[in-house]
């Protein structure tokens, strides 16, 4: 008797959804290869170390939370490689997902491989349920943002990433006395203010990865009691403006240990052009009696009286991440 078995083809080609049994290691390292350098720049690797990623057990990487965030997506393969990859992830409002390490090798670009990921990604969302999709691209990426802009996603803004560290500050010249409205913290009962001034200055969608969290000015006892036991503290600086009983701008200092100062600074529409200087000059008298780290502060690339005053301050554009959204139809 003899009994035979169909032959296996080891070449294999073409999309499939992520296997988190098996995937990992070639997700990494491609993902090493397309965005490695500046990740590394940033301080934020990728997981783990190839060679950590080829040897882990299956196991561990489903017990793993950061590697369990790369299961839900795609891969293109090629010849039992990974060469392509799509990540979609969930948020915490329903229906609005966030897409993320669109990567295609770069000897199998130009081949429709990032575009037939993306419609993929569009599918999956439409099956469950969804109704928004966002990403970000690099803002001098011309073809990704050609891409989607052909898959009918549409340019919300961009924000630039600045950096410096403390030390490296610089003071911005001022006459406080000329100052007004003055500068004073905000109030306990105006947090709610604080939140509306913010989501009219800056589209949700601008916020990355979630939008803002309705209490985040909030400030009290548990607030702050919170805050300690985790390492973090935040303060916030307002002008009001009396005659429309209205917070006209904000500047806000947010720090967690082990992390680099984050920065927020905003303005009402009708004062733009008036406050930034004085606020941005309080954030950094203030940061410079603080512990010394590095300092963060994500703002709208187009703001160019902001920006040059950053560079006034010393620091240094560091990237501008052009954020995208599709909005799907029933």
């Amino acid at each position: 008797m003899i009994v035979t078995a169909p032959s296996q083809d080891q070449s294999k080609n073409g999309l499939r959804p992520i296997n988190l049994n098996t995937d990992i290691p070639g997700i990494l390292r491609l993902l090493e290869l397309v965005f490695g350098a500046s990740l590394r720049a940033e301080g934020r690797p990728i997981i783990a170390s190839n060679e950590l990623a080829a040897q882990s057990p299956a196991i561990l990487w489903r017990l793993s939370p950061a590697a369990a965030k790369l299961s839900l997506g795609f891969v293109w393969e090629a010849d039992g490689r990974i060469v392509g990859n799509v990540t979609v992830l969930t948020t915490e409002l329903p229906g609005r997902y966030l897409v993320v390490n669109v990567a295609v090798h770069p000897d199998h670009r130009r081949q429709g491989i990032a575009r037939l990921l993306m419609q993929q990604v569009e599918n999956l969302v439409r099956q469950r349920g969804g109704h928004q999709i966002l990403l970000q691209v690099v803002k001098q990426n011309s073809a990704a943002v050609e891409l989607y802009n052909s898959l009918n996603y549409t340019t919300i803004g961009s924000m630039t990433n600045w950096a410096t560290s403390v030390s490296r500050l610089r003071r911005l010249e001022l006459n406080v006395e000329s100052v007004r409205p003055p500068i004073r913290e905000l109030k306990r009962q105006e947090w709610r203010a604080a939140y509306a001034l913010d989501c009219q200055v800056l589209d949700a969608d601008l916020q990355w990865p979630e939008p803002l969290k309705s209490d985040v000015y909030k400030t009290g006892f548990w607030p702050r009691v919170v805050n300690f036991l985790n390492g973090r503290q935040a303060e916030t600086w307002v002008m009001h403006d009396e005659a429309s009983r209205q917070l006209a701008g904000l500047a806000r200092i947010e720090s967690e240990w082990g992390r680099s100062h984050q920065l927020t600074l905003r303005v009402h529409p009708t004062w733009q052009g008036r406050l930034e200087r004085p606020l941005l000059a309080k954030l950094i008298r203030r940061l410079q009696s603080m512990s010394r780290r590095n300092v963060q502060i994500d703002h709208p690339d187009n703001d160019e009286l902001v920006n040059a005053l950053l560079q006034e301050a010393n620091f240094q554009p560091r990237r501008t991440l052009t954020h995208m959204r599709l909005d799907l139809t029933r």
